[in-house]
């Protein structure tokens, strides 16, 4: 099988499977592991595929989810209202985790000066914000760079998660809806639930475009979240199981907050 051969096999597959680690591509072409990364390297360069941790995936299957970079740019006011409101949770001295999500990264900014609290992330954008606009100390979580989300990941993290037990943790979401919370990667399944086992408090941060909405993965349900901190009324029936659950409810206004 020649290379054009390889490449056209490892789309098709693609169309149907959307994602394949390198493992997978070796046995697919039957291939040593230098030319199946080579042949990565040629789908990538030609813009058929996107690199993802552990292998590639097709580029369609990303543009359900914005790159980090461009999300961040987008309804940054209404991010803002919502980490400002998050930080005002964050109680003295308490161990504080905070996850990679472009509004979660807004929380360092808004911390009071006077808070010298520990902060743990695995997202180099949030550790950057910690030692720029906090007095708080930080710890980055240890593990493989994601270029794409700026973020560690890995088993490495996963493992160190072990060695703490959050007074609360602070998370943004894909999606929620009366089933559960969503994220868009297979690769947030382990790390999220990890966080929500070491984790006294649960804190969602959800703004508008995010109610109702389902992704690829549901990762909590609706009982492994304390709080949820939101900038829209919710539906009926999403209020509802939110109330049965007892999950605090935080509905912020610019009036609040201005």
């Amino acid at each position: 099988m020649n290379q054009k051969e390889r490449l056209d096999l490892i789309l098709t597959t693609l169309k149907t499977e959307k994602k394949l680690s390198l493992k997978e591509v070796i046995s697919l072409t039957n291939t040593s592991r230098d030319t199946a990364r080579r042949d990565i390297v040629a789908l990538t360069e030609n813009n058929l595929v996107q690199r993802t941790y552990g292998g590639i995936a097709l580029l369609e299957s990303f543009k359900e989810l914005d790159s980090y970079l461009e999300r961040s740019t987008h309804k940054n006011r209404e991010k803002f209202l919502l980490a400002k409101e998050a930080s005002q949770l964050i109680k003295d001295n308490e161990l504080v985790y905070l996850d990679v999500s472009t509004t979660v990264s807004l929380i360092p900014k808004n911390i009071d000066k006077n808070k010298t609290n520990l902060m743990v992330t695995n997202s180099i954008d949030i550790a950057d914000q910690l030692l720029r606009y906090s007095n708080c100390h930080c710890r980055l979580l240890g593990g493989n760079l994601d270029r794409e989300a700026r973020c560690v990941v890995g088993t490495k993290p996963l493992n160190e998660l072990e060695d703490y037990k959050f007074d609360i943790s602070f998370l943004g979401v894909a999606g929620i809806d009366e089933n559960g919370v969503y994220y868009g990667y297979e690769e947030d399944l382990e790390l999220k639930r990890k966080i929500r086992q070491q984790s006294k408090k649960i804190v969602l941060l959800v703004d508008n475009t995010k109610i109702e909405k389902s992704h690829n993965f549901c990762v909590f349900n609706i009982e492994d979240i304390d709080v949820i901190i939101i900038n829209a009324q919710l539906p009926s029936h999403l209020l509802k199981v939110l109330k049965k659950n007892k999950v605090q409810i935080i509905t912020i206004t610019e009036e609040k907050l201005e």
